[in-house]
């Protein structure tokens, strides 16, 4: 009978995890000079195109996107360290004022979902934010394993950039199926 209200009670706990999360990683950095964040901006600051990843591939596209960026390339790249409960006011905050295109990296297939689930928080956060105007693009990388380098990155950046990008790709296959490789 009261599950329910159970599942709602706790809502203020989740609320609190990335306020006590971003102190946590000030903690750590006054202990050890390392400066961490919930969402770790990187690229040009004046980026137009921004690539959002977690877990082991984010280091791969922020190297990239780092040497991209001194190129002269308005690209960026948000690392997320905490993904759930998803902080939309540190997300915001992290993404430039000048985003046109966001790609968004999910190292998972959800068969049958519109998106995947970083894809879909993203899109969501920027709806909870009343953002406008920045086109979302999802794909995948890295399932089983499979390697994902520098020159994805920059397939990944070329295809957001280009005249008619495509969403819903993947990288690190042939996929002669459903033809959705870039």
């Amino acid at each position: 009978d009261i599950y329910f209200q159970n599942r709602e009670a706790c809502n203020k706990y989740y609320d609190a995890v990335p306020g006590v999360f971003d102190k946590v990683l000030k903690d750590i950095y006054k202990a050890t000079g390392r400066k961490y964040g919930l969402f770790e901006y990187y690229g040009a600051k004046d980026a137009t195109h921004v690539i959002v990843a977690m877990g082991s591939g984010a280091d791969t596209v922020v190297q990239t996107v780092t040497r991209l960026a001194k190129e002269g390339h308005k690209v960026g790249a948000i690392k997320v360290r905490l993904y759930r409960p998803f902080s939309v006011s540190h997300f915001v905050k992290a993404l430039p004022e000048t985003t046109k295109t966001i790609t968004v990296l999910d190292r998972t297939k959800e068969c049958g979902a519109a998106y995947e689930p970083l894809a879909l928080d993203i899109m969501s956060a920027l709806a909870d934010a009343g953002i406008s105007g920045i086109k979302v693009l999802g794909g995948r990388y890295g399932l089983s394993s499979k390697e994902f380098t520098h020159d994805h990155v920059i397939a990944i950046h070329e295809n957001a950039t280009g005249a008619k990008p495509k969403n819903h790709f993947t990288v690190g296959i042939v996929d002669d199926i459903t033809k959705t490789s870039l």
